[in-house]
């Protein structure tokens, strides 16, 4: 592969040039993508890339690399997830983009590289007609790069919406790869839940495109479409941990305590954690809201009853409550009902 790429100075102040070998494999990155639309063939297969594209082999990059191929193959999920690359696989191959491509590449700039005999041939021809090569060549680096401007425009215009607005505001350029995914999951989630997204993205301090992207594919693989089931996932994924943390937290003292009187506390311990039918039931629902298994809805409750599917499309159906099937099932009563 001929010709040169450019590199902006920003990288200086990144975390790709405190890493040499991630810093590295970037480079290679940037410098094996193809600078404008062509054909690259994969066995009997023809792929199309797009300019900021190569087919990337693990194998191969690590033998150019001199490398492990583990430790490329880790690098370069590493970009992944940073935005700065995606990778799209096959079951023969894989394709990756380099992240705003069209925005610092001018593909209209070509370097010469010419034989000196051609040099001197060219020489030959009269001013005029040099004249008019350059005039041509500038207005068609002029046009290539008007239209890469016009693209990225036009691409935000069409997707005018609240969050490309806070996605820029944010995280920066819109490249149109990225652009074309904010408008995919607008139209799969909405607006209100990829903003959702984008704020716990900054929240956590990960301002990458690729996390901001696993939070929402997370939400569509859980079935969570409204503002209000991603606040309840959240609580209950936060008081998972709180459980599993209280559980595992060892003694704070090394005092050695009388046998029966820790049995005591043992006990009392367990009688205060124990939920009520309330909590219970409002467990239960949150399950069936989220779109919840029987056995992630038993897990949840510790399998303290014997709910079957009919007892949970009952709730889901509106039939009868959480709670009054709890009771049924434990033959309790609350207090003051008649």
């Amino acid at each position: 592969m001929q010709g040169w790429v450019k590199l902006h100075r920003k990288i200086l102040h990144s975390e790709i040039f405190e890493n040499e070998k991630m810093l590295k494999v970037f480079i290679y990155c940037v410098a094996k993508s193809s600078h404008k639309v062509t054909e690259s063939r994969v066995g009997r297969q023809k792929v199309e890339l797009e300019p900021g594209q190569f087919i990337f082999g693990r194998k191969q990059a690590a033998s150019e690399l001199n490398m492990n191929a583990s430790t490329v193959r880790d690098y370069i999920k590493t970009l992944e997830e940073d935005g700065v690359i995606t990778v799209e696989s096959t079951n023969k191959y894989s394709v990756v983009t380099v992240e705003n491509w069209a925005f610092y590449q001018s593909n209209g700039e070509e370097y010469d590289n010419k034989t000196t005999a051609e040099k001197h041939q060219d020489d030959n021809y009269s001013t005029s007609e040099g004249q008019q090569k350059d005039t041509y060549k500038n207005e068609r680096e002029l046009k290539e790069v008007k239209n890469v401007k016009e693209f990225i425009t036009t691409t935000t215009s069409e997707q005018n919406s609240e969050a490309v607005q806070f996605y820029q505001n944010n995280f920066g350029v819109l490249s149109p790869h990225i652009s074309n995914e904010v408008a995919g999951w607008i139209a799969e989630l909405g607006d209100e839940l990829t903003i959702e997204a984008m704020k716990r993205s900054l929240e956590r301090n990960k301002i990458s495109w690729g996390y901001v992207n696993s939070i929402l594919q997370s939400w569509l693989n859980k079935g969570i479409k409204t503002i209000e089931q991603a606040e309840e996932e959240e609580v209950e994924h936060r008081d998972k941990i709180h459980r599993k943390r209280q559980f595992s937290k060892g003694p704070s003292s090394q005092e050695v305590l009388p046998e029966w009187f820790k049995n005591r506390n043992e006990q009392k311990q367990q009688e205060n954690k124990k939920p009520t039918i309330d909590d219970t039931a409002r467990t239960i629902e949150l399950g069936i809201k989220l779109k919840r298994s029987r056995e992630s809805i038993l897990e949840a409750i510790h399998n303290r009853y014997d709910l079957s599917e009919e007892d949970l499309d009952a709730i889901r159906e509106g039939e009868s409550s959480a709670k009054d099937i709890l009771l049924s099932k434990s033959n309790l009563k609350v207090v003051g009902d008649s």
